[in-house]
């Protein structure tokens, strides 16, 4: 409802009116019957308490009253018809800023390599992606999205698979092992100089090894802690000791001999990463977009 008790849905059929210069071409035009928009017009003026048009059998004409209103409004309408068909053009077509808070280890693995490919395929997407590891209040810190994985995204959000589970390895240097002895078991970890990394939430991070009845949770020992994957990768590489990581992470270090993988057999899987969002409802279609994009489908 408009100011007065006029409603909106009436001073349309009112612009309709003028514009077409006929009720039965408005009529035709909005769907409805000429008597309906007669009887629309007769409680518009009723409210307004002025006329409005002038009616003959022949012809319409709008009054000095009618002509005012209708530069007012129109003008008006006109503008709001251009925000809406514009929000229709937003939702149908990805475009528009899109602010993603996302872990080192997701820009890494998952973006970074397909970041130029999704720029190219959405011109009109302005990304404006933060790496932060720590837990963030995507609502409070203004981002549309975050990346976190499966069993840390905060809770009430609305989270999206992007990978199927990952693989956790213990990793460490050839000489590191060939000097202090490569692990039988995972107790045998405890003996050993161990990379600890500090998660988002400012906990340290247990190693968990194993599946099912064989999963293991160690707080091992550790002269470092670190924050960082890139950096204990470098540390491990480097000899400073054993490192509990994504598999995926240290895939280049391990291909070229840097390390070697420690338990193997006590690989674990954990949850993969997912984006999440605080609704469902109007969903940005950039944000569609971009979790469509990055998804990758289950093997």
């Amino acid at each position: 409802m408009t100011a007065g008790g006029v409603s909106k849905d009436s001073l349309e059929c009112f612009i309709a009116i003028a514009q077409a210069g006929s009720f039965a071409r408005a009529a035709s035009l909005r769907g409805v019957t000429g008597s309906a928009l007669s009887h629309a017009m007769t409680q518009l003026e009723r409210k307004l308490a002025v006329r409005l048009f002038h009616r003959t059998t022949r012809q319409v004409r709008l009054t000095g009253a009618g002509e005012m209103l209708l530069a007012e409004i129109a003008p008006q309408f006109a503008r709001i018809d251009a925000t809406l068909a514009a929000l229709d053009a937003f939702r149908a077509s990805p475009s528009g800023r899109l602010r993603i808070t996302t872990l080192r280890d997701a820009a890494n693995l998952l973006l970074a390599p397909r970041l130029a490919e999704f720029m190219a395929q959405y011109p009109a997407i302005e990304l404006d992606i933060v790496v932060d590891d720590r837990v963030v209040d995507i609502v409070s810190e203004g981002f549309d999205a975050g990346i976190r994985y499966g069993g840390t995204v905060p809770e009430g959000m609305i989270a999206t698979r992007l990978t199927s589970d990952l693989n956790w390895v213990v990793v460490g240097a050839p000489a590191y092992l060939d000097a202090m002895g490569r692990p039988q078991q995972p107790e045998d970890l405890m003996q050993h100089r161990c990379i600890r990394i500090r998660t988002g939430t400012g906990r340290l991070y247990p190693w968990e090894l194993g599946e099912g009845s064989r999963q293991c949770v160690l707080e091992v020992p550790g002269q470092v802690i670190l924050g960082d994957s890139e950096l204990s990768l470098a540390c491990a590489s480097a000899g400073g000791g054993l490192f509990y990581c994504l598999e995926a992470r240290a895939r280049p270090a391990l291909d070229n001999g840097q390390l070697e993988l420690v338990l193997p057999e006590w690989a674990s899987l954990g949850e993969g990463f997912h984006a999440y969002y605080p609704s469902r409802r109007h969903v940005p279609a950039a944000l569609r977009a971009f979790t469509a994009f990055f998804r990758i489908p289950s093997a």
